[in-house]
């Protein structure tokens, strides 16, 4: 982690910050190159996935990648096919980060928590707010690539809906307006989109083996984050929405 400008750390937390950054680089390392193995082995066994593009990420450092959310294989799929490229560091909604079921993949790839119980008082849901903002653009700054589902849910129709009011996106680049930017569609894997079957299993006797699936990455250069919200949010929609292979 670094020093921020203009605030002076106490020896001992500064101590304990170098630790925790010692952990990260040895074991945490090691942790999280066994841990994306098996899921990436997984997706290798059972999925059939092509990712086109992802050598542009390579050379973009503190990108944020927005992505369409199709189904709940998307985070854990995506993480570990990019994996070799850049470390992602996932965003995820507070109710899923806080849940014990899945601690374990939120420590090993950093998940950073988003958004807050509608219950608690608007003083802390604004300072919630404000300190996701910071926590990702210090990811950000440190040279790591943010994903984010803009839509903020698995799609439940066969397009992503970004309902006006979701201000993350908008937020993130209205802050940063120089963050690269890449927009990633997922294909193949979702409720409404076509299943396609190669034949890796038909020595088994099976019909249907892996199902095909696309990751299409592209730069995105035409997202003006001085617009109004509402009218951010359609400009992102129909970039989620155009179709893979189109240039946006």
């Amino acid at each position: 982690m670094r020093q921020k400008k203009g605030v002076a750390l106490c020896p001992f937390l500064a101590n304990s910050l170098r630790m925790l950054r010692l952990i990260d680089e040895t074991v945490g390392k090691w942790l999280r190159h066994v841990f994306f193995i098996i899921v990436r082995t997984y997706y290798a066994l059972f999925y059939n996935v092509s990712c086109a593009n992802k050598h542009i990420l390579q050379n973009k450092p503190g990108t944020l990648i927005l992505a369409t959310h199709v189904s709940r294989h998307d985070g854990p799929l995506i993480a570990s096919i990019l994996y070799s490229t850049q470390r992602i560091r996932p965003t995820v909604h507070y109710s899923e980060y806080y849940s014990v079921a899945q601690w374990f993949p939120m420590m090993v790839s950093a998940a950073i928590p988003m958004s807050s119980p509608k219950s608690w008082p608007d003083e802390k849901r604004q300072k919630r707010k404000v300190d996701t903002l910071a926590k990702i653009h210090g990811v950000l700054d440190d040279g790591y690539p943010v994903l984010v589902f803009p839509a903020g849910k698995v799609r439940r129709q066969p397009e992503e809906i970004v309902e006006p009011y979701l201000s993350g996106v908008h937020d993130i680049l209205r802050s940063a307006p120089d963050t690269p930017v890449m927009l990633l569609r997922l294909g193949g894997l979702g409720t409404f989109q076509p299943a396609v079957y190669d034949l890796f299993w038909s020595f088994l006797g099976r019909k249907k083996g892996r199902r095909h699936i696309s990751v299409d990455l592209q730069m995105v250069t035409d997202l003006d984050p001085t617009l109004e919200l509402a009218d951010f949010n359609k400009t992102l929609e129909q970039l989620l929405n155009t179709e893979i292979g189109t240039t946006v």
